[in-house]
């Protein structure tokens, strides 16, 4: 079972320990927990998730929360991601009645989610074969024999579940939009993903050899056909869809465990220039999951690396409010009048009160003598 350590796990501690659970409910599976996250627009291509300048963005705590909810381990008693998931199993499994095939699928996506994909299996295959079959259940059994590693049969119930089932157009936390983009991800990309697994494993190339996950055609070369972080040629650019980065990272929610797919995320960032991103990747693969005996995912992390050192300083919210020049100070007796004007005013104003008064006493003198 994969466990995420380094700064994915740290997010995760944090959280956990703030008592906070990241937002689980917007993962991926076909679940009414997991609602798409994905904004949709009219050209049918998805927006990505933020990444955030420290590992902060929509993506990485979804990603995070995902990690949490697949450790078990005993050490970490406070983990509220899993809890809550476990708790959604409890009463999924106490709910009286027969089970729709819906909420059979919910079950199933949160089984798979804390590292049960046996028993999900267990559940879904049955009704794998009903007549009129439902596509959330033949999608999810897909996820699961991908989990177990099982990719000529994930290819098979995934190829009834694009072919011979329909996506219900009330799929629970997706709109008109969100199922037309999840239809192409399916068809086109889940399902060479698949592929590209079962022909790795058909055919297992030494570890030291391994290169980026193909699941799109292009290489990740410059123009002179070299790696350089931040560039990459037009050429191979033109192979990629518009939207490359959201279908990775949608397909990295379906299969958080899948590190060779969050390796080709790392390098959709650093062709994309946005090499902090790409840096923060490489160096979560290297040690948190175990990556560091692929020579081409080390030499490709080294050169990101080396360009990261090159940017200027990043600035945080702290350093921007540093560099804010304070408000003039100003003197709260400044706009007083001083000690002499004070006193000048009040002679005057002295003067002024005796004539007053000695004119109202000679009017009131003279109106007595007549």
């Amino acid at each position: 079972m994969f466990r995420p350590a380094g700064p994915l796990l740290l997010a995760g501690v944090v959280l956990g320990g703030l008592g906070v659970a990241a937002p689980f409910a917007r993962a991926g599976l076909y679940s009414p927990d997991e609602s798409t996250p994905f904004k949709v627009g009219p050209s049918g291509a998805a927006e990505e998730l933020s990444f955030g300048s420290q590992f902060d963005g929509l993506f990485p705590l979804r990603f995070t929360a995902l990690a949490n909810a697949a450790d078990d381990n005993p050490a970490r008693p406070d983990n509220p991601d899993r809890r809550a998931v476990l708790a959604r199993i409890a009463a999924r499994k106490a709910a009286p009645g027969p089970a729709k095939p819906a909420d059979l699928a919910a079950l199933a996506a949160d089984l798979l989610r804390v590292g049960r994909p046996d028993e999900a299996l267990n559940l879904l295959a049955p009704r794998s074969r009903d007549r009129v079959p439902d596509f959330r259940v033949l999608a999810n059994l897909a996820h699961v024999h991908a989990r177990r590693e099982e990719w000529g049969e994930a290819i098979r119930v995934h190829q009834a579940a694009v072919l011979d089932a329909d996506m219900p157009d009330d799929l629970a936390g997706t709109t008109p939009d969100q199922r037309k983009w999840l239809k192409r991800v399916e068809r086109v990309y889940y399902a060479k993903w698949l592929r590209a697994h079962r022909d790795r494993a058909a055919a297992p190339a030494a570890v030291d050899r391994e290169d980026v996950f193909p699941l799109f055609d292009a290489t990740f070369v410059n123009d002179l056909g070299k790696y350089e972080p931040g560039k990459l040629s037009a050429v191979e650019r033109a192979k990629l869809p518009p939207d490359a980065i959201a279908v990775v990272q949608q397909l990295l929610l379906w299969a958080p465990w899948d590190t060779g797919l969050y390796w080709l995320l790392g390098e959709l960032y650093a062709a994309a220039g946005r090499l902090r991103e790409a840096d923060t990747i490489f160096n979560q693969c290297a040690f948190g999951r175990q990556y560091t005996n692929r020579a081409i995912f080390m030499a490709h992390r080294s050169a990101v690396r080396e360009a990261v050192t090159k940017l200027p300083p990043e600035v945080t919210v702290e350093a921007a409010l540093a560099d804010t020049p304070p408000l003039p100070t100003t003197d709260p007796d400044a706009n007083l009048p001083s000690r002499g004007k004070v006193i000048a005013g009040a002679a005057v104003f002295a003067l002024v009160a005796v004539v007053f008064l000695g004119l109202q006493i000679r009017s009131v003198v003279r109106r007595w003598r007549r």
